[in-house]
């Protein structure tokens, strides 16, 4: 075999050998899923919320905030940790005056599986709000999410709710 055909049969193999090496290092990010959306109310969602105390309301006079976070992961993860704020929707309340009306919440987050999930949604009263001035108010609200691999390395990433509102009119 000439020194010319060693010479490609190794740059051949070369590749071959890094991707081996590289695909055995690396560590397998989790899939994260996260929707914060602000959308107008139907008619139904309107006529079950309380208006008193409102000028005149009006159906476009308020908003509901749906959020989601999904975190799906193999079996090379080994903890997880999902850290979201316990109240970010009374943040509404910090643009000017007491603007949440009610909501609710639901996580499954069982430590034994490989995924986890949390929901939130609630209504607020957003006359005289602008859309830069609904995303602004959650600029403070981070959502922090951190895991462990079974090479025990801590990954940490971190979201910013107003970053990720999508508003839908």
């Amino acid at each position: 075999m000439s020194k010319y055909q060693q010479i490609c049969i190794a740059f051949l193999f070369l590749p071959l050998i890094l991707i081996s090496i590289v695909g055995c290092n690396n560590i397998q990010e989790p899939n994260i899923t996260i929707e914060a959306q602000i959308s107008k109310l139907s008619k139904k969602e309107f006529n079950t919320i309380g208006t008193q105390g409102y000028d005149n309301p009006i159906k476009n006079d308020f908003r509901k905030f749906t959020f989601n976070l999904n975190m799906e992961h193999t079996d090379q993860i080994t903890s997880r940790t999902i850290d979201i704020p316990n109240d970010f929707g009374k943040l509404i309340n910090t643009v000017d005056r007491e603007r949440y009306l009610y909501g609710n919440g639901n996580e499954q987050d069982n430590k034994n599986e490989n995924f986890a999930r949390y929901t939130k949604e609630f209504v607020f009263y957003s006359k005289g709000l602008s859309e830069d001035e609904i995303k602004k108010a959650f600029d403070s609200a981070i959502i922090t999410v951190s895991w462990v691999t079974k090479e025990e390395k801590t990954i940490t990433k971190e979201f910013v709710i107003g970053d990720l509102i999508k508003l839908n009119n």
